[in-house]
């Protein structure tokens, strides 16, 4: 390891990422790459986490291959944050009484499921390599145009190889009705795909709604929102936060299935989900070593503003584990990519300091 020490200053990307690896103790900097190569194709061996495979592209059009891998780790790590932001107290194996459950096709009403000062963290991983990490926090009940609700918020951050390639540094606010469940107000800001700098921010007024139609205003950085109006198509459209917050109150048989609409951030998605049944997992947390939880199947796509399918958009399936006890932690997702399949796994948990909303 002595021989790396001095300054890296010539190396292809990919090099970058196998020499940091494994230099990252001896205190060498890469201050430069120059001559880039295109990856294509990034896979990472099974037997052998550390081994990075790679093919070069064609010389053509060498720009926009080099955002074809960015684009494909912004878009892998934000479908596993797709389903992972609601959360609980670790409990005892009874499920939770209070609110009846939701009737078939349709998820629960009533207060959400969720206790003020909740904290919890996950991690992100691609085959053993972390990519990002991703918080959910309760605040506290407060008043917002005459409505009691509770603000909710979830951040991503990428990390490691995903860094290099994509930012990710990503916040989702909700402001939820304490009586209904429902979302009043959502609000995020994101960095642009491929852009380090640029923020978009995006404020839907679930509260405004008008028909069919729910008020959506978008901008870039400081200039002036602009007002994208939402056509719907269901009596509930749910925000990221709010519907993850839904699903743990979801109390149905294998089998059973609901179909809804999401706000993600700027555009809305449309969200078919099954209930798979009940599974053996493990996970970091020392209460919920081996756990029984419950698997949630998804599958999604996105919608343009008239409530039609985004032309060209991809389609993404994903699985959620929630602990079966009085907690209903969401414990583990899974989304299936282009480049294997992404773990998101919990690792800490900070209980509430208030009292549960839903008994």
């Amino acid at each position: 390891m002595g021989r790396l020490t001095p300054l890296v200053e010539r190396v292809l990307p990919v090099a970058v990422l196998v020499v940091l690896h494994r230099i990252a103790d001896a205190g060498a900097v890469v201050a430069l790459v120059r001559d880039p190569v295109t990856v294509d194709i990034v896979r990472i061996d099974r037997r052998r986490r550390e081994e990075v495979v790679t093919t070069r592209t064609r010389q053509r059009d060498q720009a926009g291959e080099q955002l074809r891998y960015a684009r494909g780790v912004r878009l892998a790590v934000l479908a596993a944050l797709w389903l992972f932001s609601a959360c609980g107290h670790p409990g005892g194996k009874s499920v939770p009484s209070g609110p009846p459950a939701a009737e078939e096709g349709k998820l629960p009403s009533g207060p959400p499921l969720v206790t003020p000062g909740e904290r919890m963290s996950y991690k992100l991983s691609l085959q053993g390599v972390s990519l990002a990490t991703y918080g959910f926090s309760v605040g506290e009940v407060q008043d917002l145009a005459g409505k009691q609700v509770i603000v909710a918020e979830s951040h991503a951050k990428s990390a490691g190889i995903a860094d290099w390639v994509a930012r990710i540094d990503d916040r989702f606010t909700s402001w939820i009705d304490v009586e209904t469940g429902r979302s009043r107000r959502f609000q995020t800001a994101e960095y642009e795909t491929n852009s380090k700098t640029n923020v978009e921010h995006v404020v839907a007024d679930f509260a405004g709604r008008d028909g069919d139609r729910v008020p959506v205003t978008f901008h870039m950085n400081d200039e002036a929102p602009t007002p994208e109006p939402q056509k719907v198509t269901k009596p509930d459209v749910w925000d990221y936060n709010t519907f993850l917050i839904a699903l743990r109150a979801w109390e149905q048989p294998p089998g059973s299935k609901v179909s809804v609409e999401v706000f993600r951030s700027r555009y809305l998605w449309n969200v078919d989900m099954t209930v798979r049944g009940k599974e053996k997992i493990r996970t970091e947390l020392p209460d919920l070593a081996e756990v029984t939880a419950l698997r949630l199947d998804a599958h999604m796509y996105k919608l343009d503003r008239d409530g039609g399918k985004y032309p060209n958009s991809d389609e993404r399936d994903l699985s959620i584990w929630i602990s079966d006890d009085d907690g209903r932690v969401p414990l583990r997702t899974t989304a299936r990519t282009d480049y294997g399949d992404i773990k998101m796994e919990i690792v800490d948990y900070q209980p509430g300091s208030g009292q549960r909303l839903r008994p």
